[in-house]
């Protein structure tokens, strides 16, 4: 799952929270570890929203065990309450594996005897939670040096929404299309990239404005890497849109876009956690 895809299922998740009149939706968070840890612990909602929020919450968990460095007992015990909830909605077991890139309903039980055995104390992978720490204590490390720039840039391109949404509308039109036709995909190209500034305008109003605050810190990480995830969205937007391209050169916003695009890629890789050790045969 890729980047722009976990923030489409997350949009889902919001959204439909949003229509069913969720009473605690006012608690609701953009970042997917987190939203999955709310599902699960706020569920005065219909039963079917429940099982479409099991099934989303356990592909969230996946893309997390890829992109997101959090300890991996953390994931495995919401995975454990995730799927503990599709149960109580009424899913099935072969309902649940697909979600979980499995196979069948036993690989899905062995799953759920695995986690519980856990709980009840048996070992985890303590080298897989020393990774996750190295990949925690790394990423906190680079955003004490440059997360307060990360967070300038985002502010400063704010500042560019306009011209930026309509350079992408003003992007050449494909070949053959008639004149009313690409009129209306520039529009919306426009409107789609003007929406996904006024998204990370929300990512960035949410950062805690001090994160020496230890009642902050967490939350400062998990908001400032959401955030940063979004830039890094925002510009594979404008760049497929032309419309860096359609801003007249030596123009600013140029520079601050290349510094805000290596500053993204430089959190990305700091933020990586270590690729799965190698199972045994």
């Amino acid at each position: 799952m890729t980047e722009a895809e976990a923030a489409r299922r997350v949009e889902e998740i919001i959204e439909r929270r949003a229509r069913c009149g969720d009473p605690d939706r006012e608690k609701l968070c953009d970042e997917p570890v987190e939203l999955v840890a709310y599902l699960v612990g706020h569920r005065r909602v219909p039963t079917e929203v429940l099982r479409c929020d099991a099934l989303d919450a356990l592909v969230l968990l996946e893309y997390a065990r890829r992109a997101v460095p959090v300890l991996p007992g953390r994931l495995d015990r919401l995975e454990h309450r995730v799927l503990t909830l599709g149960i109580e909605a009424g899913l099935s077991l072969g309902e649940l594996a697909a979600p979980l890139g499995l196979r069948s309903r036993q690989a899905v039980q062995h799953r759920l005897l695995r986690h519980a055995a856990a709980e009840r104390g048996a070992s985890r992978s303590e080298v897989a939670e020393r990774a996750a720490r190295r990949a925690e204590t790394r990423e906190r490390a680079w955003l004490d040096r440059h997360g307060s720039d990360l967070l300038s840039c985002a502010g400063r391109l704010l500042a560019h929404r306009d011209l930026l949404a309509g350079a992408a509308a003003a992007g050449d039109p494909a070949f053959g299309t008639s004149a009313e036709a690409a009129s209306e995909a520039a529009s919306e190209v426009g409107a789609e990239i003007a929406e996904a500034f006024d998204e990370l305008a929300g990512s960035l109003s949410r950062v805690p404005a001090d994160p020496r605050d230890p009642r902050h810190t967490a939350r400062y990480v998990t908001r400032t890497r959401h955030l940063a995830a979004r830039l890094r969205l925002l510009l594979a937007d404008l760049a497929a849109a032309g419309a860096t391209a359609a801003v007249p050169a030596g123009h600013p916003v140029h520079a601050l876009l290349a510094r805000t695009a290596r500053l993204a890629a430089a959190h990305q890789s700091a933020a990586a956690p270590p690729p799965p050790a190698p199972s045994r045969p």
